[in-house]
């Protein structure tokens, strides 16, 4: 049965000390909380068994008796005093039963309860157990608070609260027991304690349900969120029950494509949530906990915390409320098992959900579950759709976060937006946006439900360092849900010990979160470059057992500076743009795409400034900008002015210019920085090089056309159809063949370009997720700028493929491997090579699969427009050259 609640009830809190017993081993434990054996091999589903005594007054005798819990993981069987008083099935919601009559009044009971979290009995996916269990485990037990609340006579319960801020009205709907004689009083209070409206009238049918005008409603605003308190009263000449409800005034909605919250365009800029609190290992972080993670949230520039397949405590919720923080409530349905049990209890467990969450203002966006496959049906889902519309009010709704299209599920959707979990490398991210782009569907918004990951390395030893010497169980045992060949973590000390790579964890760490800066910058400022998006979700919000892809470490660190990073993580940001080209290819025409980042000096660049605003208009101003060079000194600089107001809602340029880039006698890292009349500002690298000068006696060996795009180094290498006798020549090869390995062990040098699967050994994997790239420090990239990690430079040079270096070991010949380039796996701890030097007896070879042509998702089309591939190129050459 559902809670009854009258604050005039007496209550007796049940927290604290209770004895427990679990796969034979009795002891205490402390409630709220949850039961988790040291270790996943020690992991007891149940049945475990509570006990409490606890003392109930003579004077509630006449009175009626709920034994209330807060939430339970997952299946509670519960008696009093040896007598079965009923059952619970769920996680996150709370119940309660009535046990007036099985109590010892004024003398000690006995409550005992036996139960199981989701396991071996209630099969994991089919229990609505969310994320968490992948994370890191499902946990058990009773996990929020649990009382006895007596009451002497009427009491208040299933209240349902609706505020309408279009209609300016509230409805309320609520079960009235023992009430019937009494009359109910309906009030709202403004936020500042006056009455803004009123109802009274007589109880019947034990039922209420009443909608009030709210003249003049204030708005609940992320900067002013207003809140208003609904009232209920029971009473006959004297107050019997009273109850309390807080609510706001509060809308998002679209217009089309454009997001908008209470009228006004908006862009939700959340950060993923998966319920991870180590200390506790359940969803119910305390207050000081929730205040300070929307504080550093907030500092990043975010505005929005998405609930990923979970349900907080109801603190999490009032909390967000007062602090006028967004929140995306995500329902916990992932990878299900669709079975008939499944079916009866997900509509049961949503309605109860939505009922505990529904009235928060700071609940803007719902989802029905995340990546939802094959195995759920229409049915299922529409059902699901209609319990969570029928619940909430001023939300939006998406059935499926990720989409069905995009995960094998319904080709359909019951969605209010487009929601997509875009995990891609820079260089495909706009082309897959693209592809899902069809101008033929109704115009909604965007709204990146997750996306955007980029792991980072995690110094154990200096957890450990913090941790008393000794690391925290789920970060050294094997979590058997992820396959070790998914996920190492378990493995990462021994597996880094063996690589012995020339860098020092701490080194690791710091390499692995500049990049990752990266990353988050570029992937959302191509976001906030489009129009039609409304939002986005980036993953994740802290370092987990699960993956390191996050704001803040293991340690409590954010890991990145916040003032640089809300340039790009606010309402107004300023995005680099260029205009489009297209090249007559082929007898057609193509896309011509141009590297924004990598000039030659000399050349001229041109540039424009768009303004991504989010909320109310902006007013005109100065744009101004300037080019420093990497000493400081301004080299260039001009300014415009732009004619306000501009609309918010939509991207739109505000500046373009043109300037000739500075010459230099090496490769440089300048600066360009623009500022939009202090209303935003935004800065970025720009990388200057030399003239190119190709070596002498070049010769270029492809015999299966494996190095296309080229044409710039073709006509300075003479193109041989054999592998040449003698070794007086660097020979560029697109093949691997026994020719070319003949010609290298009798001395010879050779640069071997494979960009995919060939003679030489490879392995697929993402250049700039999952991954760490390392610049080792080799003649061979003397003079490629660098500040000691991978930064837009190789954009176009970034690969599909990584030579797989241990198997190259074992080639004939093959005598010493000296890396150059490395990809350390975030999440194996393996290390590959983008390029490396391979000494075959005598002779030299420099292997690489980066693409000097670049050719993949949105990079340039050949050698003569990768400005830095084209320089890197030659340097290798030389150093090749240089040995001979």
């Amino acid at each position: 049965m559902n809670q009854w609640q009258n604050e005039l009830a007496s209550t007796l809190a049940l927290d604290g000390e209770w004895d427990f017993e679990l796969d034979g081993q009795t002891g205490t434990i402390q409630v709220p909380g949850v039961w988790e054996a040291q270790g996943y091999a020690r992991r007891v589903d149940g049945p475990a068994v509570y006990r409490r005594r606890v003392f109930v007054p003579a004077d509630w005798r006449g009175q009626r008796v709920q034994l209330q819990f807060d939430a339970v993981s997952y299946h509670a069987e519960v008696e009093v005093n040896g007598a079965a008083v009923g059952a619970h099935l769920g996680l996150w919601t709370p119940f309660a039963f009535d046990i007036t009559d099985t109590l010892h009044y004024g003398a000690e009971n006995t409550i005992r309860l036996t139960v199981h979290k989701p396991g071996a009995r209630f099969p994991l996916r089919e229990s609505l157990a969310g994320f968490l269990p992948d994370v890191c485990v499902p946990f058990g037990g009773i996990w929020q608070g649990v009382r006895l609340a007596a009451f002497p006579g009427a009491a208040i319960s299933d209240v349902w609260v609706r505020s309408d801020a279009s209609a300016s009205t509230v409805t309320v709907r609520a079960a009235l027991h023992e009430a019937e004689g009494l009359t109910v009083i309906t009030r709202i209070l403004a936020p500042g304690g006056g009455e803004a409206a009123s109802s009274r009238s007589d109880v019947r049918g034990g039922q209420l349900d009443v909608t009030l005008k709210v003249p003049a409603a204030q708005l609940w605003q992320p900067e002013q969120p207003h809140r208003y308190t609904v009232e209920i009263t029971l009473e006959a000449g004297e107050v019997q029950a009273r109850i309390r409800r807080q609510v706001g005034f509060r809308e998002l909605s679209h217009d089309g494509d454009q997001l908008l919250f209470n009228g006004v365009p908006v862009f939700l800029r959340g950060v993923l949530n998966w319920g991870w609190y180590p200390d506790r290992l359940c969803p119910a972080p305390d207050e000081t906990m929730i205040r300070e993670e929307f504080r550093r949230v907030r500092k990043l520039g975010y505005n929005l915390v998405k609930l990923c397949l979970y349900v907080p405590s109801p603190l999490y919720f009032e909390i967000a409320d007062e602090e006028g923080m967004f929140l995306w409530l995500e329902l916990p349905m992932w990878l299900p098992q669709v079975t008939p049990r499944l079916r009866e209890q997900a509509p049961v467990e949503y309605a109860d959900i939505l009922r505990l969450a529904h009235h928060h203002p700071s609940v803007i966006l719902y989802s029905l579950g995340c990546e939802l496959g094959a195995g759920v049906d229409d049915a299922l889902l529409d059902q699901l759709n209609t319990i969570t519309r029928g619940e909430t009010c001023g939300a939006l709704v998406c059935d499926n976060s990720g989409s069905g299209e995009a995960y094998g599920g319904l080709t359909f959707d019951f969605a209010d937006f487009n929601d997509y979990h875009f995990y891609a490398d820079l260089h495909y991210f706009n082309p897959l946006v693209d592809h899902f782009h069809r101008d033929w569907r109704p115009p909604r918004p965007w709204i990146y439900g997750e996306f955007c990951d980029a792991d980072d390395y995690r110094d154990l030893e200096e957890i450990a360092a913090a941790n008393g010497g000794t690391l925290p169980w789920w970060l050294t045992e094997h979590n058997p849900i992820h396959p070790l060949t998914i996920l190492a973590y378990p493995e990462q000390r021994a597996r880094m010990a063996a690589l012995d790579l020339p860098f020092d964890y701490q080194a690791l760490q710091r390499i692995s979160q500049q990049q990752s800066f990266v990353i988050r910058k570029t992937i959302l400022e191509k976001v906030r470059a489009r129009a039609g998006m409304g939002g986005y979700v980036v993953t994740s919000i802290r370092d987990t057992p699960l993956a390191t892809s996050s704001m803040i470490d293991d340690l409590g660190r954010m890991k990145y500076d916040p003032a640089a990073f809300r340039v790009f993580n606010a309402d107004t940001v300023l995005v680099l743009e260029q205009g489009r080209a297209r090249v007559w290819k082929h007898g057609g025409d193509r896309p011509a795409p141009v590297d924004r980042f990598n000039h030659a000096g000399g050349a001229p660049a041109s540039f424009r400034v768009v303004v991504a605003q989010a909320g109310r208009d902006l007013s005109g101003g100065e744009v101004r900008w300037e080019l420093r060079a990497p000493d400081s000194r301004v080299v260039g600089a001009g300014h415009s002015r732009v004619t306000g107001p501009l609309p918010g809602g939509r991207p739109r340029q505000i500046a373009a210019f043109e300037f000739i880039m500075p010459l230099v006698d090496a490769p440089a890292e300048y600066r360009l920085m623009v500022d939009f009349d202090g209303q935003a500002r935004n800065e970025w690298p720009l990388w200057l090089y030399p003239a190119v000068t190709w070596p002498d006696d070049l010769a270029l060996y492809d015999p299966a056309g494996c190095l296309g795009g080229l044409d710039d180094l073709r006509a300075a290498a003479a193109v041989v159809d054999d592998v040449p006798a003698a070794v007086d020549r660097v020979l560029i090869a697109g093949v691997f063949t026994p020719e070319v390995a003949d010609f290298v062990r009798r001395g010879g040098r050779a640069l071997l370009l494979q960009t995919g699967p060939g003679a030489l050994p490879v392995a697929a994997k993402p250049f700039w997720r999952e991954a760490i790239k390392l610049l080792h420090d080799h003649p061979a990239l003397y003079g490629f700028p660098h500040r000691g990690y991978v930064d837009l430079q190789f954009y176009h040079l970034a690969t599909d493929y990584a030579l797989d270096t241990m198997k190259i070991m074992e080639l004939p010949g093959v005598t010493r491997i000296e890396p150059i380039i490395s990809r350390l796996d975030a999440r194996l701890f393996t290390l590959t090579d983008y390029l490396a030097e391979v000494r075959l007896r005598s002779g030299v070879a420099l292997v690489s699969t980066l693409r000097f042509a670049g050719g993949a998702g949105d990079q340039v089309q050949g050698l003569t427009g990768n400005t830095a591939g084209r320089w890197l190129l030659a340097r290798l050459l030389a150093y090749l050259a240089q040995g001979m």
